[in-house]
């Protein structure tokens, strides 16, 4: 009879105290609800890193392609240069250039498919002051479907005409 009694005691003393109460509906709501906007929030992060980093591989594509085609003016002959000077921008026309790169995926199921096209532009203008030297630059535009209107990327490099009588 006295363990009863001690239980009853016992059991009545931690009813009253607030610390053993637990938790209010109205605390479980808030909770609740904060957690909801933290995952709400870490959702449209991820999904704004998935957009942006696919918005990167199309940018460094584009670069790659601008590249390749800065390296074959390279081995253009400093006259043909000379001759395009400050024409605006062109399209590649020495041979082997092509005006547009697709950029190939292979499907799972087989096949490929084609995820971008870029379309590449190039013109040649003097440096100021000089006339033994040119700039090169290549433009290389396609189309993102995330983002409004066309994307574009300019890379330039600078030609000396080495056997230039007067350089």
């Amino acid at each position: 009879m006295d363990s009863v009694m001690t239980r009853t005691r016992r059991s009545k003393r931690s009813r009253g105290n607030p610390r053993n109460r637990g938790f209010s509906l109205l605390e479980v709501m808030i909770a609740l609800a904060i957690l909801a906007f933290g995952i709400l929030a870490m959702t449209m992060m991820q999904l704004e890193a998935l957009r942006q980093g696919g918005a990167g591989r199309h940018t460094a594509d584009a670069a790659a392609v601008g590249r390749t085609y800065l390296e074959q003016t390279q081995r253009l002959p400093y006259a043909t240069l000379d001759g395009l000077k400050d024409t605006g921008w062109l399209v590649p026309a020495w041979a082997g250039a092509r005006s547009s790169f697709d950029t190939a995926l292979t499907n799972p199921s087989g096949g490929t498919a084609i995820e971008h096209s870029y379309n590449v532009q190039w013109r040649v203008t003097t440096v100021p002051a000089t006339t033994c030297m040119l700039d090169v630059e290549m433009q290389v535009t396609w189309q993102e479907a995330k983002y409004n209107g066309n994307r574009n990327l300019v890379l330039a490099t600078r030609r000396y005409n080495w056997g230039g009588a007067s350089c």
